[in-house]
């Protein structure tokens, strides 16, 4: 079975898809951190830090050795979200513009020319607003691939301990098994305390869970700051204040975690660590995320959460079968 990831980040889609063998699984990323942390966690797999605009479905097939069966890709999502001010334009626009959400052409440009047995896209839900999703189903249809699903999964009504509403395009129908999500502190509450806590215990280490230092000013902001409630804010799309430092309840599922949002700890008057928005996007604690501290908290809010990885790869993996 060989696997394709484009955009693959640290690695959260290619969970589910992991292979034993180096020529059974190639990533594609043009983010060195990232890069840095998919190597680190799938020494297995073979990596190219390359822009796929500029990529042959050649060069795919030469590192590979062979056609992939499963393509699974995560094009860059930034012009679609809601916290862009720009997010409103039309699809066409941005899909059609200068700008990175045109990578989604590439994708299916390359899925077209390796016509893989699955393929899976994932992005916002919000790429289908606008007029995109028609966008979408005509582009898939002029590389010759007219059935199209449009699959919306709500991470968190599967066991994800965040909320994240993500659409998984594909040529196959994915039903996914519902189960009850952890709440914020049954996900994060047995983790070695930190601060001033971490003088009274001894404990072993956990792999990025490290206080992120920050001003007395800021730590004013996040001491005020009550459950549900954000010590920032900034513009998002039509002119709307959303939070940013959200204080998080300690009894509830998680807030959507998102590469540039940071959280307040429920219980401590902290930042969340880089581990503890890991395990809030369901990554086990021996995924270990490399990098400028900034890029390690991006990269686990750009990814799939691997738990969801894992049930769709098993839905497509058994529909191959």
């Amino acid at each position: 079975m060989k696997i394709l990831d484009l955009f693959c980040g640290a690695g959260g889609f290619s969970f589910g898809f992991k292979t034993d063998s180096n020529s059974d699984q190639l990533g594609v990323d043009t983010d060195p951190s990232a890069a840095s942390t998919f190597t680190m966690n799938y020494p297995n797999a073979t990596l190219l830090q390359v822009d796929i605009g500029r990529m042959h479905s050649s060069t795919i097939v030469g590192e590979l050795g062979g056609y992939p069966d499963i393509i699974i890709a995560s094009p860059p999502c930034e012009e679609f979200s809601k916290a862009n001010p720009e997010s409103d334009r039309p699809a066409a626009e941005r899909i059609y513009g200068d700008g990175s959400a045109r990578l989604l052409l590439d994708t299916i440009r390359l899925i077209g020319d390796l016509s893989p047995k699955v393929f899976i896209v994932e992005n916002v839900a919000a790429l289908l607003h606008s007029g995109g999703r028609g966008i979408v189903k005509a582009e898939f249809e002029r590389v010759g691939i007219e059935d199209v699903h449009f699959n919306m999964v709500h991470a968190h009504h599967h066991g994800n301990p965040s909320k994240r509403l993500r659409v998984f395009i594909s040529n196959r129908k994915y039903v996914l098994r519902r189960k009850r999500a952890p709440h914020v502190m049954e996900a994060i509450g047995d983790l070695p305390p930190l601060g001033l806590g971490a003088l009274l215990e001894d404990h072993d280490n956990v792999p990025n869970h490290e206080i992120h230092p920050l001003t007395e000013e800021k730590m004013k902001l996040i001491r005020k700051t009550q459950w549900g409630q954000g010590a920032k804010h900034f513009r998002g799309s039509k002119e709307r204040v959303l939070p940013n430092w959200v204080r998080l309840f300690p009894d509830q599922v998680a807030t959507s975690i998102i590469g540039l949002g940071r959280y307040i700890h429920p219980i401590e008057d902290r930042l969340l660590t880089v581990r503890e928005h890991a395990r809030l996007m369901s990554y086990p604690d021996n995924f270990i995320f490399t990098g400028p501290i900034d890029s390690q908290y991006d990269q686990v809010g750009e990814s799939v959460p691997p738990l969801i990885s894992e049930l769709i790869a098993k839905e497509a993996l058994t529909q191959i079968e």
